[in-house]
C-alpha cells in the first residue's frame, strides 16, 4: 500500500480524488443553483485543484512525468472553466449551459482517470514478489487495457451528457 499511496503527497491526492468523486456526484445528481449546490461546487473546486497540483510532482510509478499527468494538463482548464461561468462568466446568455458542460466533463474526467489509474495500480499490489521486468510488463498490460475502458466510459459519459443536457437546457 506504501507504493499506492506514496506517502503524504499521494495521501493528500487520493483523499482529494475521493472527497471530488463524492462531492462532484451529489452535485449533478441534485438540484442547481441551490445554497447547498454552490457550497459543494467550491468543495468540488477546491478539491479538484488540490488533486490536479498534488498530481504533478507523483512520479513513483514512471519515474518521471507519464500519461497520467496528462490528465492534469486537461483536468485543470476544464475545472477551471466550470467555475469561471458562474463566477465572472454570467454575462454570457449561456453560462448555465457552460457552466453544466465543463463541470460534467470535469466529473467524467475524474472517474476515467480513476478507472484508469485502478487499472493500472491495482495490478501492481498483487505483484509483490515478481522482478521489476513482470511488474513493468503488467503495467503495460494495465495501461492499454485502461485505455480501451477509458474510451469506453467516455463514450457512454457522452450518451448519458446529451440526454441530460437536453433535459436541463432543452
Amino acid at each position: 500500500m506504501q507504493e499506492f499511496i506514496q506517502e503524504p503527497l499521494g495521501f493528500i491526492h487520493t483523499a482529494a480524488a475521493l472527497l471530488a468523486m463524492f462531492v462532484g456526484a451529489w452535485i449533478l445528481w441534485k438540484p442547481k443553483g441551490t445554497r447547498a449546490h454552490r457550497y459543494l461546487g467550491y468543495v468540488y473546486f477546491a478539491s479538484m485543484l488540490l488533486l490536479n497540483l498534488s498530481a504533478i510532482p507523483i512520479t513513483n510509478m514512471t519515474g518521471s512525468i507519464g500519461l497520467f499527468h496528462v490528465y492534469v494538463a486537461i483536468s485543470l482548464p476544464t475545472t477551471l472553466a466550470a467555475m469561471y461561468f458562474p463566477m465572472f462568466g454570467r454575462s454570457n446568455p449561456y453560462w448555465k449551459q457552460r457552466h453544466f458542460e465543463f463541470t460534467y466533463w470535469s466529473y467524467v474526467g475524474l472517474i476515467v482517470a480513476f478507472v484508469a489509474e485502478a487499472m493500472v495500480r491495482l495490478p501492481l499490489l498483487m505483484l509483490t514478489d515478481r522482478e521489476i521486468a513482470d511488474r513493468e510488463l503488467e503495467a503495460a498490460v494495465g495501461f492499454w487495457q485502461a485505455l480501451v475502458v477509458m474510451f469506453a466510459v467516455m463514450a457512454l459519459a457522452e450518451v448519458i451528457f446529451r440526454g441530460y443536457r437536453k433535459r436541463l437546457f432543452g
